[in-house]
């Protein structure tokens, strides 16, 4: 066994790709070692600015030797009718070095061929790796690339050396123009170029001495520790459990190659700002942390200070010179945000309204004046579902975009604050406070320290997405495939989580919201496409519904059951597919037949009219038939009343477990029961009995269908 490293040294590369690069590459080279059939124990990446790479921990040095068949020319051209071998069996047998002996007819793909029997000698890592690493680098995936020289190599960035070790012996191998050797470079500052390696086991401590942690775990270890010794030393937190802190924190680790961590001051003046202005200046446009005196999250002090990461060592007289010019460049930029923010909060919200019809949404939709006209609407005929204030959610959704007209969102400055800037805005201006919550949130309904939403928010989000979705839907610009411009699917994903999640709504409020109905009052007519979209994203999200063990919580036949209604009440619709989970593993072999005589039943039931029920219409009891149709139809009355009122007050467990009662009847019916017994319509007797029957079946499968389409339900093997 033997340990082999990779690493691909290249100019600075964007810090966002780094990761992406050396996760595909371990899974092209883990891919490519399996074909080779050549075993190792682990593999470990690595990446920084200037270079990405891997060990391959304990990899077996040689294939093994393995027996092949090699399939020649045609048996009807390689053997005379002599039985002889012809020069086509010939030829083949000396372009594999075989002896004309060893050739044998054997069955082929397509029929008789001349073949042989070899075994073939394992080749050796060394060789196999000189073919694998460079094939899998170039095909990794360059959402961006270079050239450079004569423009012969392309990848993400020029690369300057190669380091393949096995062992200690170097590789040979050529990636983009480059031959493999024995060295690696340090910090472009701080260490040299040309530091050699004496094995893969020794990389990570070589590159140390010249200041690189090549290792992403120790790194991001090293950062953290910094950020919270720092932010400590002032009574402060760092981290506000924000993505966008922790994607802050995914880009320093890659941004620097031997990364310290130094505390800058905030000039008081800068402090007025509210906090998400001020976080955002600093984390977007500086790459910095914010600090924060007490708790976490937005509502919370900033401390005036920030952190930033910066790549090397650092003396203390370093530090102070570091910080002194980071401060007088932050100082530029909170500048600039406190300029726009205090010139914006003076101009009231309703004022902008007029500036948004001058911004184009989209040029055969209209103006951001016109979309924010089509939420006023679509908030107001929400708010009754969300049991909100129609006015207050009307005027939040009106003013929810207006913050697009003001300099701190339009100058491109800080355009993530869309929404959050106009929340502000309004709170400033005494706007009522669940206005200014709800224009804050629209982007993102945030949680409150109740751990639920604001409805308000959340029906001025699903307004948006929603006229987002009919308008799009309109002119016929959907996705395709893999593209999705318009975040079309990201669009109706939040508009089915919020109508769909019982856990946002205080006090187990449930949203009674049509999703059909909506579609097509605000589409203007049917709206299949949208609609089928919709289901889609409302299958996504039943299907990464967890259990408490991690696994998937329902079955899919399951979600297609429920699916098969009308989409009206979403978390209803949740609920009959919880009760249809628990209750169909209590009652497994019932639901499997249940389902099989419900698909029976629909058949039966397809295209024909709807017939009046009449118990007297039933055979009599001493016919075997009357006795099972008589059964069943006693069996069903008993359970009907209360299956009904439980259905009604959403107790869809207790209702299935008296529809699960139904089975033993329903099993006898078709056994000895023929439904269609005058399909001709021929015999007006039978015709009545025949009728009856298909009522009986008619009102059996509409108590089943309040609940789910029972047909969907696929029997499980034993």
């Amino acid at each position: 066994m033997a340990d082999f490293i990779i690493e691909i040294g290249t100019e600075e590369i964007p810090s966002n790709m780094i990761p992406a690069l050396v996760g595909e590459l371990e899974d092209k080279v883990r891919a490519r070692l399996a074909e080779k059939r050549i075993p190792f124990e682990a593999i470990k990446k690595f990446g920084a600015p200037r270079r990405i790479g891997l060990c391959i921990w304990n990899i077996a040095e040689k294939q093994p030797d393995s027996d092949e068949t090699l399939l020649g020319p045609p048996a009807s051209i390689a053997m005379n009718d002599n039985g002889e071998w012809t020069k086509a069996a010939e030829g083949f047998a000396k372009k594999n070095g075989l002896k004309l002996e060893e050739l044998k007819v054997i069955e082929g793909p397509k029929g008789k061929v001349v073949g042989a029997e070899v075994q073939v000698k394992g080749r050796t890592a060394e060789e196999i790796l000189a073919e694998v690493i460079p094939a899998a680098v170039d095909s990794l995936y360059l959402p961006k690339s270079m050239k450079w020289g004569d423009g012969e190599h392309e990848f993400v960035r020029p690369v300057r050396w190669v380091l393949a070790l096995l062992d200690t012996k170097v590789v040979p191998m050529n990636i983009k123009g480059v031959e493999a050797g024995n060295t690696t470079r340090g910090h472009r500052v701080f260490g040299k170029e040309g530091a050699v390696v004496a094995d893969p086991t020794a990389y990570f401590d070589t590159l140390k001495h010249e200041h690189v942690i090549a290792d992403i775990e120790e790194r991001r270890k090293k950062i953290l520790r910094a950020l919270g010794d720092l932010a400590e030393s002032v009574d402060g937190k760092w981290h506000d459990d924000k993505p966008e802190t922790e994607e802050l924190l995914k880009s320093v680790i890659f941004l620097s190659e031997f990364p310290s961590v130094v505390l800058g001051e905030i000039p008081q003046e800068f402090l007025s700002l509210p906090t998400p202005v001020l976080s955002t200046c600093l984390r977007e446009h500086q790459k910095f942390f914010s600090v924060y005196k007490n708790g976490i999250g937005s509502k919370h002090e900033i401390l005036p200070y920030f952190l930033a990461v910066c790549d090397g060592p650092r003396t203390l007289g370093e530090t102070r010179t570091i910080l002194e010019g980071l401060k007088n460049v932050t100082i530029a930029r909170l500048q600039d945000a406190k300029f726009f923010y205090e010139h914006d909060k003076a101009v009231k919200l309703e004022k902008r309204l007029e500036e948004l019809k001058g911004i184009l949404y989209h040029p055969k939709i209209g103006t951001y004046y016109d979309k924010s006209r089509r939420m006023e609407r679509y908030a107001r005929e929400l708010a009754p579902f969300f049991s909100i204030d129609p006015d207050v959610a009307a005027k939040a959704a009106l003013l929810s975009k207006c913050d697009l007209a003001s300099l701190l969102v339009q100058e491109k400055e800080f355009t993530s604050l869309q929404g959050v800037a106009g929340g502000l805005y309004a709170e400033s201006q005494g706007e009522d406070p669940r206005i200014a919550r709800a224009i804050s949130e629209h982007y993102q309904p945030v949680m409150g320290e109740d751990g639920k939403a604001s409805p308000y928010s959340l029906a001025v989000t699903v307004a948006d997405r929603f006229d987002t979705l009919i308008e799009f839907f309109k002119i016929k610009e959907t996705p395709t495939g893999s593209k999705d411009p318009f975040g079309l699917r990201r669009a109706g994903k939040m508009v089915v989580e919020i109508l769909a999640d019982a856990s946002l709504y205080e006090g187990g409020a449930k949203p009674k919201v049509s999703l059909e109905e909506l579609a097509r009052r605000w589409y203007g007519k049917d709206c299949p496409e949208l609609l089928e979209f919709l289901k889609e994203r409302l299958r996504h999200f039943f299907e990464n519904a967890k259990s408490p063990d991690g696994k998937s919580r329902f079955q899919y036949d399951e979600i297609n059951a429920v699916l098969a209604t009308p989409m009206n009440n979403l978390i209803d619709m949740g609920e009959r597919l919880s009760a249809l989970n628990a209750v169909r593993q209590e009652h497994r072999e019932d639901f499997d037949a249940l389902g099989v005589a419900f698909k029976r039943s629909r058949n039966i039931l397809k295209g024909l009219p709807s017939y009046r029920l009449d118990p007297a219409k039933f055979l009599p009891e001493n016919s075997k038939e009357g006795v099972c149709e008589r059964e069943l139809h006693k069996a069903y009355i008993q359970i009907k009343d209360k299956a009904e009122e439980d259905i009604a007050r959403g107790e869809y467990r207790g209702a299935l477990r008296s529809i699960a009662t139904l089975r033993p009847h329903v099993d006898k019916f078709y056994d000895e029961v023929l439904v269609m017994c005058d399909p001709e319509g021929k015999d007006p007797q039978k015709t009545a009995v025949q009728q009856n029957r298909l009522a009986l079946l008619e009102r059996l499968t509409k108590l089943f269908y309040k609940i789910a389409d029972f047909a969907e339900i696929v029997p499980r093997e034993s």
